[in-house]
């Protein structure tokens, strides 16, 4: 017999884990999104190649990858609250509650911006190399990129949340985002242009620490104004 604190953790998870399974399938099945986004990815990342063939002042090199992830984030989550119009509407609110639904977007396009972010560090590294390659301490690094997409992530998946309310297009999902992506960016890119001037954790942890804080404050808003939302 399953204990009562198990049953409890099963019917507030289950489906959470039926909801990121049922994101999955969709864009499985359709792959429009993973398609777009990988060739914006590959295109991007060629179009930079082409105009600067080769980077020496690792800077750049690090604010023009935020840049490229950063446009990649807004195709990954601005779209995501398209497909629940009208009959998925109603079967959601029906099968989850409002905090479970938002758990599970976000969860899932976490995810789905972690390994697009990965994936476009080595595709712009496959094009222009990294110019201090051999100083640069890697995992450092990628906990950074990995920290900025979450955080990307979340807090874009509260506000498209809110624009699919208000019947907005991206463009509503970049207005109402800027709060909170502008001193993301600047965390994130203090964070790993720290790093890759072979500064330590203990000269950028204030920049980890403040990625982390957005994306506690993001995700905790988007758990408790989300149901407000889902009302109207």
């Amino acid at each position: 017999m399953p204990s009562s604190i198990e049953w409890g953790l099963d019917r507030i998870l289950g489906p959470i884990q039926s909801l990121i399974k049922k994101e999955f399938l969709i864009d499985y099945k359709d792959r429009q999104v993973w398609l777009s986004v990988l060739l914006y990815i590959i295109s991007t990342n060629y179009l930079v190649y082409q105009s600067f063939q080769s980077i020496k002042d690792a800077e750049i090199w690090n604010t023009l990858l935020w840049i490229i992830l950063l446009f990649a984030a807004f195709n990954v989550v601005s779209r995501s609250y398209d497909q629940e119009r009208g009959d998925r509407e109603l079967y959601l609110f029906m099968v989850a509650s409002p905090q479970q639904v938002i758990a599970a977007k976000m969860i899932y396009h976490s995810l789905f911006m972690v390994v697009m972010t990965l994936l476009s560090f080595f595709i712009f590294s496959f094009f222009i190399p990294f110019p201090n390659a051999i100083g640069l301490n890697m995992g450092l690094y990628l906990l950074g990129l990995v920290g900025g997409a979450l955080g990307l992530s979340t807090s874009l998946g509260l506000t498209s949340a809110l624009a699919w309310k208000a019947k907005g297009g991206s463009g509503m999902v970049a207005i109402l985002g800027m709060p909170i992506i502008i001193p993301l960016l600047i965390s994130a890119i203090g964070y790993s242009e720290g790093v890759v001037n072979g500064m330590t954790w203990l000269a950028v942890d204030r920049f980890a620490y403040a990625i982390l804080v957005l994306i506690l404050l993001s995700a905790s808003l988007g758990y408790l104004l989300f149901p407000y939302i889902w009302r109207d």
